[in-house]
Formats: structure tokens, C-alpha cells, sequence
């Protein structure tokens, strides 16, 4: 079979195929429309003249914005009258010599109270469970090390605590009051803050 009788061919079923289902789409379009699952026919456009607008649409304002409500911008707080503000690195040296006179000096002499309490009774234990004790064969040994260990572990962490929370108590006192601490320290005109390495 040469070539030109095989494209010949293959052009004849190709075009076979193409009426028949030419055909098939013509003989199948009736059977689709009148069948029970026959789609409504959509309604006519109607034409541009019959179109009216609405005298609402003419006369309606725009659609409104919504705007945030703007707060009028309260005045500079100022402090009361007769309160001093307090040092926050006074209050943590005093809560460093005495445990709990921090937080009195910041204005909290209950948790001053409660923090000295606990420092107290952590140390009386501490040192209490430590404490060298005389065995009946006279080698001396601890009363109870690993209490002891312990209580002197939470101790030195009520210790550190005490000490930043002063100067905290005394840092939110400053806030709340609208107080500022000043060391009395001003730059000279032009000076340098920055220091040189």
C-alpha cells in the first residue's frame, strides 16, 4: 500500500467519522430538549429602551463612611501634690542589707513584712538542719544536710527576689503617681553623652 492510498484512506474515515457525528448531534438535539430533565428556557433580555431608573436611585445620597471617633487627647498626667518619687536602686540596697526593707521603703510594708518572715524562717532552718552535731563514736556530722541544702537553696532565692521586687514596687510606685526620679545630672550645652572607647 503506497502512501498516497493510505493518507487517502485515513482522510476518507476521518471525514466518515466527522459527518456521522455531525449527523448524531443533529438527530440528538431534539431528543435533549423535550426529555423530563428539559431546562426552562431563560426569559428574554429586556430591551435597553424599557429600562427605568428608579427616582430613588437619582435622588439617594452617597453611601455613608464610617469615621473613627477621634478622643480628644487627654491632658499631661501630674503628679499629686506632696509625694516624692522614689529611688528604685535605694529601695534594692535597703532590701540587700535588710531583707523586706525594700518593699516599706516602696510602699508595701505587708509584702516587706511577709518577704523578711520568709527570709527569717529560711535561714533558722538553714542553719538549724546544718549544724554540726557530736556523734555518740565523737565524729561530728550535720543534723540534716540535705535539708539544710535545700532550705538554704530557697532562702538565697528569696533573697534575690526580695531585692528585684523592691526596685520594682518602687519603679510601678513612681508610675502609678506620675512621678519621675532625677538624679539632679544635666549635660552641659553641646557636651557629649556618648562614651569614648
Amino acid at each position: 500500500m503506497s502512501m498516497k492510498s493510505f493518507l487517502l484512506m485515513f482522510f476518507l474515515v476521518l471525514s466518515a467519522f466527522s459527518t456521522v457525528g455531525f449527523f448524531s448531534e443533529l438527530y440528538a438535539e431534539p431528543e435533549f430538549w423535550t426529555s423530563e430533565q428539559d431546562t426552562p428556557t431563560p426569559p428574554e433580555a429586556p430591551s435597553i429602551d424599557t429600562i427605568k431608573i428608579p427616582n430613588s436611585y437619582l435622588t439617594a445620597s452617597p453611601t455613608p463612611v464610617v469615621v473613627p471617633v477621634i478622643q480628644a487627647v487627654s491632658p499631661t498626667p501630674t503628679p499629686v501634690p506632696g509625694l516624692k518619687p522614689q529611688d528604685p536602686t535605694t529601695a534594692a540596697l535597703f532590701s540587700v542589707v535588710v531583707p523586706g526593707a525594700g518593699q516599706v521603703y516602696a510602699g508595701d510594708p505587708l509584702k516587706g513584712l511577709v518577704v523578711a518572715t520568709l527570709f527569717g524562717l529560711g535561714l533558722w532552718q538553714t542553719i538549724d538542719n546544718l549544724s554540726l552535731q557530736q556523734a555518740s563514736d565523737g565524729t561530728l556530722h550535720s543534723k540534716n544536710e540535705d535539708l539544710g541544702s535545700l532550705c538554704g537553696l530557697a532562702t538565697l532565692v528569696i533573697y534575690g527576689y526580695q531585692i528585684q521586687d523592691a526596685s520594682d514596687i518602687s519603679t510601678q510606685y513612681n508610675k502609678k503617681n506620675y512621678l519621675t526620679f532625677n538624679l539632679g545630672i544635666s549635660p552641659r550645652p553641646n557636651a557629649r553623652l556618648a562614651y569614648m572607647f
